[in-house]
């Protein structure tokens, strides 16, 4: 069944010209080659389809979504107190996180804490994705309209930005999800984002099919994941292709190889349907084999996912999960609700996410350029050659993403390499000028045909040329 979107996917925004540009670059000034530098050419009104993006209602359409699963747990289980305060959500907010995930504050169960969390939200601007007891991706009209709308969603609070549908979903819950987002949208709009998120690559045929049920039973020939995938657009026509995928499995530094091919397989249907993707973050351990990540993973993690092209970012987790068949450790807050160094690690990433959010949300992914080694193996079809004015990269281990900024070229140059310091040189057709942004620093350059960058393991900048 293909769910026909009821109205545009979000409202339209009016601005004027100078409020797309970068700002602080473009001067007006003549460069070193005598020309002026040119500026975007930014679209009068903008929509989700202007640049295959989704932001929260109530950002703007340059902010990128920075999500938090797990965002601030009630007492229950292992937690000794209930957590939904307003210091809570004010040290969320100090991380760079402006979308929060409910998992244990269910908005069915507890709408006095949702309420609150919601007011906590409001006054730090972050997004509050509700969470729902529902059953495999169902949920009833009958339980929105008793339960949820007539005793908090008419009031229409405004940090309200959407509703957990389903994790992980199977094919045989994809339909359930529909129906549970028609009524959704029938009652709170769509402006709302109805969250789901794909399985990755090394998920079973079962799980893809029917979740490791004994029916339906997998059709004969098997159930590919390219085909989950189509399926899943084509039933529940997202909003938003989101998936996880957790490298940092293993021994020392090593990562799973399939890491950049799932990453394709999603770019890929992203773009034939026009939406962003996103990409879960991994900040924990969950099992004897899953590994908690170093600062440098989780930026290379990170930075990995900006340079291929993904428009929202979403750690798993900020608060530590309760062990309930896996054995959580790590993520950004502990059981007793503590920082840990891995807080220190994403506080420091967003803000070269704020810093870039705005050229990357403004921009439509051309493909990537990579040069030397790679962890994991990168897929032949994502890579070009060249882009606009960058004729030549090289490096130990260099990836490089090539991005359509309302006309001007940019680039998200990436150290590949998830251990070590490398220097990444760029060659350009001729003497370009522009600006860098590196480690939330933004530099102007003028007359420069070469760049050599020295980045740390896993860390990139954004070269914008003007």
């Amino acid at each position: 069944m293909k769910k026909i979107f009821c109205t545009v996917l979000c409202f339209l925004l009016l601005f004027s010209v100078a409020a797309c540009t970068s700002g602080g670059s473009n001067t007006g000034e003549e460069n070193n080659n005598g020309s002026t530098p040119n500026e975007p050419t930014v679209p009068s009104v903008v929509t989700n389809e202007t640049y295959q993006s989704f932001w929260m209602k109530q950002h703007d359409y340059k902010t990128m979504p920075i999500a938090a699963f797990n965002a601030v747990p009630i007492q229950t289980g292992a937690y000794p107190e209930n957590f939904v305060t307003e210091e809570s959500y004010r040290i969320l907010s100090e991380s760079g996180i402006n979308v929060a995930y409910a998992l244990y504050d269910k908005l069915d169960q507890y709408p006095e804490d949702v309420v609150n969390a919601l007011e906590y939200c409001e006054k730090y601007n972050v997004s509050y994705v509700a969470g729902l007891n529902n059953s495999y991706g169902y949920t009833s009209s009958s339980i929105l309209e008793s339960t949820i709308y007539s005793t908090l969603m008419k009031d229409n609070p405004a940090a309200l930005g959407g509703v957990m549908i389903m994790d992980e979903p199977a094919y045989t819950n994809m339909e359930a999800m529909a129906t549970s987002r028609d009524c959704f949208e029938e009652l709170l709009g769509s402006k709302m984002y109805y969250s789901g998120n794909l399985f990755p690559t090394y998920a079973t045929e079962g799980q893809l099919y029917n979740r490791l049920a004994d029916t339906p039973e997998i059709p004969e020939g098997g159930y590919s994941y390219e085909q989950y995938v189509k399926d899943y657009i084509e039933i529940y026509d997202p909003q938003v292709l989101s998936y996880d995928y957790y490298p940092v499995q293993g021994q020392g530094s090593t990562l799973l190889d399939g890491y950049y091919e799932n990453m394709s397989i999603i770019r890929k249907y992203a773009a034939e349907a026009k939406i962003p993707f996103w990409v879960y973050i991994q900040t924990c351990s969950f099992n004897a084999n899953v590994r908690v990540p170093t600062e440098a993973e989780i930026n290379w993690l990170v930075n990995s996912s900006l340079a291929y092209g993904c428009k929202g970012i979403q750690y798993f987790t900020y608060w530590c999960p309760l062990n309930s068949g896996e054995v959580f450790t790590g993520a950004m807050i502990d059981v007793n609700g503590n920082k840990t160094e891995i807080y220190d690690y994403v506080q420091k990433m967003n803000k070269q996410i704020a810093a870039v959010d705005e050229v990357l949300m403004c921009s439509l992914s051309q493909g990537i350029m990579v040069a030397g080694a790679s962890p994991c193996t990168i897929p032949e079809e994502d890579v070009i050659e060249s882009y606009k004015n960058l004729v030549g990269v090289t490096g130990a281990s260099a990836l490089v993403g090539c991005f359509d900024y309302n006309g001007l070229p940019a680039y998200y140059v990436f150290n590949n390499n998830n251990t070590k310091q490398e220097i990444i040189s760029l060659e350009f057709d001729s003497a370009c000028s522009g600006y860098t942004v590196k480690a939330a620093v933004k530099e102007g350059f003028s007359g420069q045909s070469t760049m050599d960058l020295t980045l740390a393991a896993g860390e990139a900048v954004l070269i914008v040329l003007e």
